[in-house]
């Protein structure tokens, strides 16, 4: 009952207004009754105007934040030009906060499009061996280098393929101390096999996780010291 307390209490206040009027009725003299009638009259079209005005509101202020919730930045409230009142002041704050938001959901999207672009043409320019790890999306991506030394055609591969072989047990705890454990660069010599290697390779790792400033690794970069890997 509680999530309709306001409702209950709006809906009373003329429906006790109403009745003390009744109750009082008969002691009102017969010269101020139309005055008083014509007095409630309009204290009902206004409490009727409130009403429309407000729960109207209440609808679409649910449906716009609903959608923003589910990332619709596109979402905005309809707006009555003809009642310039506190409602549409507050109508036209929400379609300015829709406004902000999809201005900076834009220059994020645009930000992370030219990040992505600019990893990926380091990734195949450079002369390193280079793995980096995605943690959200659990998935490691190896340069052209990487490819070349690990003698591997596919440059994608998801963690449950690399971290969950036993042979990769040495690699596996190391790439989760440097990402879940200390969080910091991290260096270690161990065996890694990927799928259609024929047999694992004993290389030299340097894991450089990248933290956010929650401290939380959402993305790391791996290097390869080939000195061990096979020819």
């Amino acid at each position: 009952m509680t999530p309709n307390l306001l409702k209950i209490i709006w809906f009373l206040l003329p429906i006790c207004s109403l009745g003390i009027g009744l109750v009082c009725w008969p002691e009102i003299g017969q010269p101020a009754r139309w005055g008083v009638i014509v007095l409630n009259a309009v204290t009902l079209l206004g409490w009727s105007f409130l009403s429309v005005r407000c729960f109207g509101f209440r609808k679409r202020l649910y449906n716009f934040l609903r959608l923003l919730l589910a990332g619709d930045y596109e979402a905005g409230m309809r707006t009555r030009e003809k009642h310039t009142d506190e409602i549409f002041v507050l109508e036209d704050l929400a379609n300015q906060v829709a406004d902000r938001l999809r201005t900076y959901d834009s220059l994020r999207a645009a930000r992370v499009s030219i990040h992505s672009r600019v990893l990926d043409l380091l990734l195949l320019q450079s002369k390193e061996a280079i793995i980096t790890a995605n943690v959200e999306k659990e998935i490691f991506v190896f340069n052209p280098v990487a490819q070349k030394i690990l003698g591997v055609k596919r440059k994608t591969f998801s963690f449950e393929s690399v971290l969950k072989p036993s042979v990769n047990e040495a690699f596996s705890r190391l790439f989760n101390q440097a990402i879940t454990g200390r969080k910091t660069n991290t260096e270690g010599l161990c065996f890694l096999q990927l799928p259609g290697m024929q047999a694992p390779a004993r290389l030299s790792f340097l894991m450089m996780p990248l933290r956010d400033r929650d401290e939380t690794v959402r993305f790391a970069v791996l290097t390869i010291d080939s000195s061990g890997a096979p020819s």
